[in-house]
């Protein structure tokens, strides 16, 4: 749409590639050796008490491998991520709004889910939707021609996502979250314009 700058695609192989490398050595390669190594320990013809109980702790584990798989990108160009931020398919799940990560569902206060609420372009979600920084986050989208949709949140959910104003890319994932920035330097870089 012409929004984007030159590096903008290559962004997908910065955030998508890592994330698929630890995928597949974090959980399907570690899957396949503990399977190996489980086989081999344990014989249901040997002891079938032995093995079911250990079958048992074994599937109780998986819960964590679940919770683990978050796959993130903050070692991507296009977000305001940690300066050591690396991209991977391990993390944490948490309802704060981090850049690099997915956004957390929510309800808003209509009852709708803020996926429901999010524009097909950018989206700011505010405290403010009229205050000074969402303002300037509006003329310095149309200065550059970028969709730009602002949604006013309530106190309950900025609590939650712990971040006055958060810039949400069209693919869901925050792009930068803060209480202060300059919308030109954030829109830049998360077009990579």
């Amino acid at each position: 749409q012409g929004w984007g700058g030159p590096a903008l695609l290559d962004s997908y192989s910065d955030e998508r590639q890592p994330v698929f490398a630890s995928t597949a050595r974090d959980f399907i390669e570690r899957a396949i050796h503990a399977d190996r190594d489980f086989l081999a320990a344990q014989d249901p013809e040997r002891d079938r008490a032995g093995f079911e109980v250990a079958w048992a702790e074994r599937t109780s584990g998986a819960k964590s491998e679940v919770a683990a798989f978050e796959p993130h990108y903050e070692g991507s160009p296009i977000v305001f991520g940690p300066p050591d931020g690396r991209s991977s398919a391990v993390g944490s799940h948490q309802f704060a709004a981090r850049p690099g990560h997915h956004l957390s569902p929510r309800p808003l206060a209509s009852g709708a889910n803020v996926y429901a609420s999010l524009g097909h372009g950018f989206t700011l979600l505010t405290a403010d939707a009229e205050g000074g920084l969402a303002q300037a986050f509006r003329a310095a989208a149309a200065r550059r021609g970028l969709p730009l949709d602002i949604l006013e949140i309530g106190a309950a959910i900025r609590a939650d996502y712990a971040a006055d104003h958060i810039l949400i890319r069209p693919d869901q994932f925050v792009a930068w979250a803060g209480g202060t920035a300059d919308p030109d330097a954030v829109l830049a870089r998360a077009t990579a314009s």
